[in-house]
Formats: structure tokens, sequence, C-alpha cells
């Protein structure tokens, strides 16, 4: 369920696309202090937490220049420095990955649980530091394993306890004052309820042949694209309204491309890929 929530390039002035490349960069060197293994963890969504959690902190970014060893050609280039934001973003990057590989595990594919020795190391600390996190992501996805097994076949179920489970993270930040919570966890549940979606429909034909739980498969829709754009309507649209609600001083451009163009760009994406691969069954014949 990762890579969702990203801006469109295309779209950002070359300063706000410099400063995204340094919160991810930045995220990653974070994601050393969890061990090596704890890199493989780094994602998108990861990365606007961590753009989102300054703006909302009012935290302006301050950089250091870096040379990256897996890309040596690019020579030495600015990224975010290590503070508290970043360090609690790559804990939460290294939790779900025990959970999302753990699921792939259940969703039969059972090589993905050999990955987890490679982060262990990271888990202990994250779960140690972030005790808090820790016990989130432990309650709520007992509660979606069990609704998963149930195989409830309501499509508004799964998205909205992901969702809650986004957002409760997201809350979870110890910079956060309170004032600060009630919103971010609006826009938090929201953006989950998004990526849940997205990443079911992204997954529709390899779940349907391996007999895992997707809402596309397990509900009977007249016809699925169609709703699978109408519920990630739904989704950015209030996630667009919380975050209109924000007092966003900080990284402003770079968010409000993300969630005015971003969202909708990827969500458009990933809805009519199956019309693009024209040598494959359509998706709406798979999933009946």
């Amino acid at each position: 369920m990762f890579g969702y929530i990203t801006p469109l390039i295309p779209e950002l002035k070359v300063r706000d696309k410099e400063l995204y490349q340094s919160y991810y960069c930045g995220l990653c060197r974070a994601l050393g202090k969890y061990g090596l293994g704890s890199k493989l963890s780094l994602t998108y969504d990861a990365t606007f937490a961590a753009i989102l959690l300054s703006a909302v902190t009012d935290s302006e970014p301050e950089f250091t220049p870096h040379a990256c060893v897996i890309h040596p050609g690019r020579g030495k280039t600015p990224m975010v420095k290590h503070d508290g934001i970043m360090d609690f973003c790559a804990a939460v990057c290294v939790l779900l990955a025990r959970y999302k590989l753990l699921d792939d595990a259940q969703d039969g594919r059972p090589v993905r649980k050999a990955a987890l020795p490679i982060i262990a190391r990271g888990i202990k600390r994250a779960e140690s530091k972030y005790p808090e996190v820790a016990k989130v992501l432990r309650e709520g996805l007992d509660m979606f394993n069990g609704l998963e097994t149930s195989k409830d076949c309501d499509p508004d179920d799964a998205p909205l306890l992901f969702g809650g489970i986004l957002g409760n993270l997201l809350a979870a930040y110890p910079g956060l004052d309170s004032s600060s919570k009630p919103l971010i966890k609006e826009l938090g549940s929201k953006l989950g309820g998004y990526v849940y979606i997205i990443d079911d429909w992204d997954d529709v034909v390899e779940d349907k042949k391996r007999g895992s739980y997707n809402i596309f498969t397990l509900s009977h829709f007249d016809n699925p694209r169609e709703t699978c754009a109408a519920l990630l309507d739904m989704y950015i649209n209030s996630a667009v309204l919380a975050y209109d609600l924000m007092d966003i001083k900080v990284n402003k451009p770079l968010l409000d491309n993300i969630m005015y163009m971003g969202l909708g760009y990827r969500a458009a994406e990933v809805i009519n890929k199956g019309r693009k691969q024209d040598k494959e069954s359509s998706t709406e014949e798979v999933i009946k």
C-alpha cells in the first residue's frame, strides 16, 4: 500500500522538486538509524508525512549536503537534516513494513516474510522508541485482520478502518500540539481510505487469482471502475477539505501540488491502467 501520495512532478517548480527530493533523501538517511535493511521500507507516502508534519508544526527544514552511494553520479545534493520528524517517519516506515510483509505472506506471497529478519533490528528499535505508534498499528491491524478473515463485503469497512489507522499514526507524532491533532487525524483518515481503495484496484487482478481479500472482488458492483473512481473522488475531496482548514506556512507550494493535483493524477493513472493494456483482459471481466 505504498507510493500513491505523490506530487505531480511536471507541475512543480524546480525549487519544490528539489525540496521533495531533499525530504526523500533525508528520510532514507534517517532510516539508516534503524539498520541498513530498514532503508528498503522507504516510501513516497512517508515522505509526504514528513513534509506535512513539518508544515503543521511550522518547522522550517534545515539542509545538509549529502553524497548518495546509490546515485554517485549526482554528486553532493541537499538533504533535509535528521530531526524528530524524520526519525518519527522513519520509525513508522519500519513498523508498517513489518505488517506489509506479513500481509503479503498471508495473501499468498510467503517469500516476502523471509525479508523480516532484514529489518528486525529496526522494528525492535522503533517499537522501543515509539510505543504509542506500535500500539496503534498492533491494535488497528489486528482489527483489520479480523475484517479480512470475516470476508465482509461492505466496501466501506476496510477503507474506513485503514484510514483510521493512518490518521492515528500521524496524530501520534510527539511534536504535535493538541489543537493540531484533530485535523491531522481527519486528513490522515481520508488519505488512508484513498490509499486503501487505489491499492485494491491496482492489485485486483492478482488478488482475484490468489483469492485475497479485495473490496472489488468481494462486492458485486455493476461497474467496478466507475465505483472505484467515485470512491476515490470522495476521499480526495474530503482530504482536501481537511487540508484547506490547516494553517500551512511551511512547504505550502509542494503540499498544494500533492493535494490538489498529485492525488487526482495518481488515481486517474491507476484507474485507467487497464484500458491501456489491450493485450490483457479488462479488469471488469476479471473481477466479475
